[in-house]
């Protein structure tokens, strides 16, 4: 599992993570990451004001949608802090 904090990013700190998990039944045909048959990458946010040690976190499930696959952690957890921003930035736009 990989995790990565930034921030703050128009005043919230992001913790973006991401860790292999195995798939069930799918085909690896369907498009697995490379080197990682039978498995793809899920990932998870939690927002702070105060920081990332804050215990008053904001966690949202983002919505990755069904073709997102990961060939390393490295380019879920760049997805994921770019969905975490996308969020914050509706939040305070109001949209």
């Amino acid at each position: 599992m990989a995790e990565r904090v930034s921030g703050p990013y128009r005043g919230y700190y992001i913790s973006a993570t991401a860790r292999l998990v195995p798939v069930g039944s799918t085909s690896s045909a369907a498009g697995d990451a490379p080197g990682h048959a039978g498995s793809t990458y899920v990932g998870s946010v939690s927002l702070a004001e105060l920081g990332p040690d804050d215990p008053h976190r904001m966690e949202r499930l983002l919505e990755l949608g069904d073709e997102q696959r990961f060939g390393s952690e490295e380019e879920a957890l760049t997805f994921i802090e770019q969905a975490a921003r996308d969020y914050v930035d509706r939040l305070l736009d109001g949209q």
